[in-house]
């Protein structure tokens, strides 16, 4: 099977350098430092290090918490359109957008196309967080389901739909646990022509629910794929556990949807390219794309 590499390429971020851990970022004109356990190498531009406006340290002995060198409003950033309002805020160090992930918005826009006309594509995104998916899809033309368990996400998520002017778009947002609103679609025999997932490793639902990706992952997609329409688009996944593997990744969204007609899988890396050194592989995706797509 092979394993693609899809890097981002957008002017409001950049990724300047990585190593040691550590992940130098051009957020729209802000200039930030966070940890990054995944660049084992070494920095390849030191010197411009220094020129960073605020820094996220993670020490286990303390709070953690971000420091600023220089002033640095938060900035908003623009995607084709689709505007991401940033956030700095002490013990976490997302800003709430996520470069590396603009090759799937690409995807989901370019997928529309093969909707047959006179028809309005039904987009399912489940743990949608601040919404780069869901409002990368509404742009284009779905009518798109935004779930995450998390409240201030979503009232995140529709203050960049709100700054992207989609306040008119057919969006409908939900706060609740991803499992049990795929199971309640089911009953209710909604149907969707494509679905976006992007579970967490570990996290707990709006009534302290318990989420562990490899134990909860394969209820999910078969609750999935009971709510996917008769002549879908797509399934898109991505992964951000350290244990898990394109390839496992496609396997088990093949046991779930690839027995439907036209159904082919592809799966990979999403990864930041960077100016000055090595390109930062970030997570894994695995996608069923069914026709034409």
């Amino acid at each position: 099977m092979e394993i693609k590499v899809l890097t981002s390429d957008w002017k409001d971020y950049e990724l300047i350098d990585s190593g040691d851990r550590l992940k130098f970022e051009r957020f729209g004109d802000a200039l930030v430092v966070r940890g990054e356990p995944k660049a084992w190498w070494s920095k390849a531009a030191p010197e411009l290090w220094k020129n960073a406006y605020a820094r996220y340290f993670d020490d286990e002995r303390k709070t953690s918490r971000w420091v600023y060198y220089k002033e640095t409003p938060a900035p908003v950033l623009d995607w084709n359109g689709v505007k991401f309002c940033a956030k700095f805020a002490d013990g976490t160090k997302h800003l709430g957008v996520f470069p590396e992930q603009s090759p799937h918005w690409e995807f989901i826009r370019a997928a529309a196309k093969n909707f047959p006309r006179g028809r309005t594509p039904r987009l399912l995104n489940l743990f949608g967080y601040t919404g780069g998916a869901t409002l990368a899809a509404a742009k284009a033309g779905y009518a798109a389901t935004h779930v995450d368990a998390s409240k201030p996400s979503v009232d995140w998520a529709r203050k960049n739909q709100r700054e992207s002017s989609l306040e008119n778009a057919p969006i409908r947002w939900i706060v609740d646990d991803a499992l049990k609103f795929a199971k309640r679609e089911e009953r209710r025999g909604a149907r969707y022509d494509a679905i976006v997932l992007d579970p967490p490793s570990f996290g707990r639902g709006p009534k302290n629910e318990l989420w562990k990706l490899e134990k909860a992952l394969p209820e999910l997609l078969e609750a999935c794929s009971k709510i996917l329409s008769d002549k879908p688009l797509f399934v898109l996944m991505t992964l951000y556990s350290i244990e898990a593997s394109p390839i496992m990744a496609a396997n088990i969204l093949s046991q779930y949807f690839g027995a439907r007609a036209g159904a082919k899988t592809e799966c990979g890396e999403l990864a930041l390219k960077s100016s000055n050194g090595f390109d930062l592989p970030l997570s894994i995706y695995a996608k069923i794309t069914f026709g034409n797509l």
